[in-house]
């Protein structure tokens, strides 16, 4: 069985962090990635894009992922999103 997703207000030092945003009406994801103390993004991308980097990477580097998702955009078909 697939983990669940975590939300959270911000990004997450311990974890793969994907951040949802609606622009120009499509679901774009950024995916934010622990860095000592900061953190590399990918910039912007199309939500298929970004969610398949954040999973790659996570299973890769054994982190949970957390997703940012301030508008609501998260799709259950995309699997649990857990408070």
């Amino acid at each position: 069985m697939a983990k669940p997703f975590r939300r959270v207000r911000e990004p997450d030092a311990k974890a793969v962090t994907l951040c949802l945003a609606k622009r120009d009406g499509a679901t774009m994801g950024e995916v934010k990635l622990p860095d000592g103390r900061l953190f590399s993004t990918t910039g912007v991308l199309p939500i298929a894009e970004a969610f398949g980097i954040a999973v790659h990477v996570a299973n890769e580097s054994d982190r949970e992922i957390v997703v940012v998702d301030p508008q609501n955009l998260w799709q259950a078909s995309w699997g649990e999103l857990t408070a």
